[in-house]
């Protein structure tokens, strides 16, 4: 779910040129499952004006964002983060993943920044990022070949939703010290393929960061994990899945991520799906367009 599609760069080129008919598509592609997160969690009146303040202020931070990154991911982070700030101090519905964590695992204390705020690094931080981020690919890379399924619900219950190695055992059927046995060559695996493909400098630089202050790892973990949310289902994996053509073991591990991690943006892509086999209304996306259009000369 990490990486940006191809059908979305050329979406992003056109739109860079001001192209309208691009904009249009890229309403009509995300605004459904944005929709469906945000009706998740307020009333189907304040969940429109969420989205379509989302589809505004990605306008409006369109230069500062990359183009290898999720485009989903990324309007995901800005709807999410506007709500968060919207509704401080309001209980919202939570999931094992939780929703009060700002960038540093520390609750967001500041409603004046824009969404390219959220996601901007240093230079050093963003390279520590990659790095982690191509780490964290090359464990689980080897977990899914071996089909290692319930070794990565626990890696997610670990780093992506921080939960007690205790509740994961529990959850997972494992033994606690199981937990921390995998954890522990978790880091290590993902500290050997952190450096791979940088250079001897980049290296050093990656090399700094202090890996023994666990509060500090776990939190770039949940970090990066967010940023590029490697265990998320691809959207025609969940497709099958309302399809009922998705088979076993598979079928549960998906469910679990949905269901045990509470994955609201899966959850989402989901209840889009199954929206799309019947007629939807266009009322809202036209709104959406109308009223975000005019921002194009500005990008």
């Amino acid at each position: 779910m990490s990486e940006s599609s191809e059908a979305d760069r050329y979406l992003l080129d056109a739109i860079a040129r001001g192209d309208t008919g691009a904009w249009s598509q890229l309403v009509n592609r995300y605004h459904g499952r944005l929709l469906a997160f945000a009706r998740s969690r307020v009333k189907p009146s304040d969940a429109e004006d969420f989205v379509q303040e989302t589809f505004l202020l990605f306008l409006q931070s369109f230069r500062a964002f990359r183009r290898d990154a999720s485009l989903e991911t990324y309007l995901f982070t800005i709807l999410r983060r506007r709500m968060i700030d919207h509704f401080r101090g309001r209980k919202l519905a939570t999931c094992a993943i939780g929703d009060s964590r700002g960038d540093q695992g520390q609750p967001i204390t500041s409603g004046e920044h824009s969404p390219s705020w959220y996601l901007k690094r240093d230079e050093q931080t963003e390279l520590l990022e990659r790095g982690v981020a191509a780490g964290i690919d090359g464990m689980l890379r080897k977990l899914r070949e071996q089909e290692k399924l319930r070794e990565i619900r626990a890696i997610e219950l670990l780093f992506y939703a921080q939960m007690r190695n205790k509740d994961i055992a529990a959850i997972c059927g494992m033994d606690e010290k199981q937990v921390g046995l995998l954890k522990f060559r978790a880091m290590g695996q993902i500290r050997e393929h952190v450096a791979e493909g940088f250079s001897p400098v980049q290296r050093q630089a990656l090399e700094q960061f202090r890996w023994e202050d666990a509060e500090a790892a776990d939190s770039l973990l949940t970090r990066v994990w967010e940023q590029i949310r490697p265990t998320c289902p691809k959207r025609s994996t969940l497709g099958r899945l309302v399809l009922g053509t998705l088979e076993s073991p598979w079928r549960e591990h998906v469910e679990f991520h949905l269901n045990e991690l509470g994955c609201r943006f899966c959850a989402a892509n989901l209840e889009d799906l199954k929206r799309e086999t019947h007629a939807q209304p266009t009322a809202v996306r036209e709104k959406i367009f109308q009223s975000t259009v005019g921002f194009l000369t500005r990008v």
